[in-house]
């Protein structure tokens, strides 16, 4: 039963793996919209005075200062809704695009950033960041085997048993007692007996007929 248990493969880490992946993109989309809505706000403002005393005031947009970060979180939002609706490698190489743009657009969102930012500019970033996170939460980690370059190595069965292994140790044994009785000098065909001479020497108070002997007439 256990052994049973122990063979079965686990199947609750691609279940993980999709709804991480999913989460990811559901939070990546929601970050592009924050950016894309902070590009339309003034990302700097600036007071001044003119010629005539009177004062006047400046602001770009984030669209002015970082024109192609609309354009890439786009990308991002595209890609991440093809990773989400897309199975296998097409929907893996959308969600690795959605990665590489949005890392791509929270680069020029800190390339643009002013001198003095409003904090729609932290708005934008903060949403380029948690773009990042999303993106790279879609995309799945590869598997061990392919991490370690090779194949997973072989799992070890244990001792083998069963009636063959028997044979094969009892005739092993056969071996070995039989060297064991060459190296002595003994045939290991025959069985062992004990000798005459051992018997001859053996001291005992009965004689041949099983009459008992006086040991002083010896």
């Amino acid at each position: 039963m256990s052994g049973a248990a122990m063979a079965t493969p686990r199947r609750g880490r691609p279940a993980r793996d999709a709804r991480s992946g999913a989460r990811g993109s559901v939070l990546a989309l929601l970050a592009v919209s924050t950016a894309l809505v902070s590009t339309t706000q003034p990302w700097v403002v600036r007071q001044g005075v003119d010629a005539a005393g009177v004062s006047t005031q400046e602001s770009w947009t984030g669209r002015e200062l970082a024109a192609p970060v609309v354009a890439v979180l786009l990308v991002v939002a595209a890609a991440g809704l093809a990773g989400l609706a897309w199975r296998g490698r097409p929907g893996l190489g959308a969600r690795v695009l959605a990665l590489v743009a949005a890392v791509a657009a929270l680069g020029l969102v800190v390339a643009a950033r002013p001198a003095d930012p409003t904090p729609w500019w932290w708005v934008g970033l903060a949403g380029a960041a948690a773009a990042v996170v999303g993106t790279l939460m879609a995309v799945p980690p590869a598997p061990r085997a392919r991490r370690s370059g090779g194949a997973a190595p072989p799992t070890d069965p244990g001792p083998a048993t069963g009636p063959e292994v028997e044979a094969h140790e009892q005739a092993r044994r056969s071996d070995e007692a039989s060297w064991a009785a060459l190296s002595k000098g003994e045939d290991p065909t025959i069985a062992p007996a004990r000798s005459e001479e051992g018997a001859a020497g053996t001291m005992s108070d009965e004689g041949a007929d099983g009459s008992r002997v006086d040991p002083s007439s010896r």
